[in-house]
């Protein structure tokens, strides 16, 4: 079975893959693994956990947010003491709990899980590659530093992939493949992602230009060094002012407003900033000048 299988095999199969995903991964759902309620000596209810899974994982699989939220607000809950340590557990086939999310498209359980502190840039030492083509048990593990950003744009879950951008989802991190989250989209056919991710970029790409030519521009030494006129610094300062502003009040700005707005930026600040960024001279390099040769 190859990756280049087109979009319509790919979405065909998606939702029997999408099953025997679950299946791999926890031997089941609560039907197909014949869950039951059990009771201690006294007739309390114990609860039963999905087999291969913690109560973490558990809750993903059966989409269940309110139970993995009593786990941190009940304080008679059972599991309350070891939550915190299950947010970023990985379980046999290398994913946490953030990756099984993204896969399923579990959009609460990921809020829930990125606002209690589950780690959005983790990678994969090793584990199997998951998409809708295939299920756990056909693909081979493979070393693959896959983070949940790119779990999520390979299955298309756009809620997703936007959730974990705004919590701080690395867009430059690379798989083993040397894919970034964009080309394991790219792979799947997953369109929408795509336009996000690019949406995504070119916005990150300004507002870091504006935080590098704050920090070059402020920066003490140079200052003192004199490289830099007070003419120079107000116009930088004033056109750094001017795009946060922009990016601050414009809500429905596209990827090419994004990209139009850095080129402008950089037309103005770019000289600024070269400059700076060049080796200050030696003080004792001066050019000297030449000695009249005596008659």
């Amino acid at each position: 079975m190859t990756l280049e299988k087109s979009e319509s095999n790919i979405n065909a199969s998606e939702q029997d893959s999408k099953t025997s995903f679950i299946k791999g991964g926890a031997e089941g759902d609560a039907e197909a693994s014949g869950e039951a309620e059990q009771s201690d000596d006294e007739g309390n209810e114990i609860e039963q956990l999905l087999p291969n899974t913690n109560i973490v994982t558990h809750c993903i699989y059966k989409n269940d947010p309110n139970r993995l939220i009593r786990c941190f607000e009940d304080d008679q809950d059972p599991f309350k003491e070891v939550i915190l340590e299950l947010l970023n557990e990985r379980d046999d086939s290398g994913k946490a709990p953030l990756d099984l999310a993204a896969c399923l498209g579990r959009n609460q359980l990921t809020m829930e899980l990125l606002q209690r502190g589950a780690d959005v840039n983790s990678v994969t030492k090793k584990a199997t590659i998951v998409h809708p083509e295939y299920s756990l048990q056909s693909c081979e593990p493979k070393k693959s530093r896959y983070s949940c950003l790119h779990y999520a744009a390979l299955w298309g879950r756009i809620p997703v992939v936007k959730m974990l951008i705004e919590h701080g989802a690395d867009l430059q991190q690379r798989n083993s493949h040397g894919e970034r989250a964009r080309e394991a989209a790219v792979r799947y056919n997953q369109e929408e992602c795509i336009d996000f991710l690019d949406w995504a970029e070119a916005k990150s790409i300004l507002q870091e230009a504006i935080r590098h030519t704050l920090e070059t521009v402020t920066d003490v030494d140079k200052a003192v060094a004199g490289r830099m006129t007070k003419e120079e610094k107000t116009v930088t300062l004033n056109m750094c002012k001017e795009k946060q502003e922009w990016l601050d009040s414009t809500e429905d700005a596209t990827t090419e407003d994004f990209i139009a707005q850095r080129i402008a930026f950089n037309d103005v600040v770019g000289p600024v900033v070269q400059k700076l960024m060049e080796p200050a001279p030696d003080k004792g390099s001066a050019p000297q000048k030449n000695k009249k040769k005596g008659k």
